[in-house]
């Protein structure tokens, strides 16, 4: 056995369950990701949505258009994934990386699980996709304010709500 393995947890300490549960869940992410065709739309297009924030506001949070993106990733379209998120080809890779980690746990495959999470702790994977999507969301709503101007904001419900408070 490496020293790798010997620092880092022991076998006990990764949840078999929890990776079993991992491994199915994205494996359906995936495949959904392959079969699920959404209506195409803009990434500021108007379109049914069920994120709280852009329905109050008429503005996208940091993971609108992941589903989008995924979906076009799911066919080959880097393109158009970046269009509707432009994190979102990051997410799927990192959401790949859980899933071969979440396989190697149940592989009992402990150094290499090891090794991941020695080079996820080293460059603070979550703490970074964290920081990056609340950059991003920022940068996006000020573009779309700035630039993009769409009606979905100056009707929005909270929108409405200024207007009345002070209007």
């Amino acid at each position: 056995m490496s020293s790798l393995a010997q620092t880092e947890l022991p076998v006990e300490r990764y949840s078999r369950k929890l990776a079993a549960l991992t491994v199915a869940g994205l494996s359906l992410v995936f495949l959904a990701s392959i079969v699920f065709r959404p209506r195409a739309v803009g990434p500021f297009d108007d379109y049914f949505t069920i994120c709280g924030f852009k329905n109050l506001t008429g503005l996208p949070c940091p993971g609108c258009g992941l589903t989008h993106s995924f979906c076009a990733l799911g066919k080959g379209d880097l393109l158009s994934a970046v269009a509707f998120n432009a994190l979102g080809p990051l997410l799927f890779l990192a959401l790949a990386l859980i899933w071969v980690r979440a396989a190697l746990v149940l592989a009992n495959n402990t150094e290499a699980v090891a090794a991941i999470d020695k080079s996820t702790w080293r460059f603070k994977l979550v703490r970074n996709f964290v920081i990056a999507f609340g950059v991003f969301g920022l940068a996006r709503i000020i573009y779309i304010i700035l630039v993009v101007r769409p009606a979905s904001v100056s009707q929005s419900p909270l929108m409405r709500l200024i207007a009345r408070l002070f209007g």
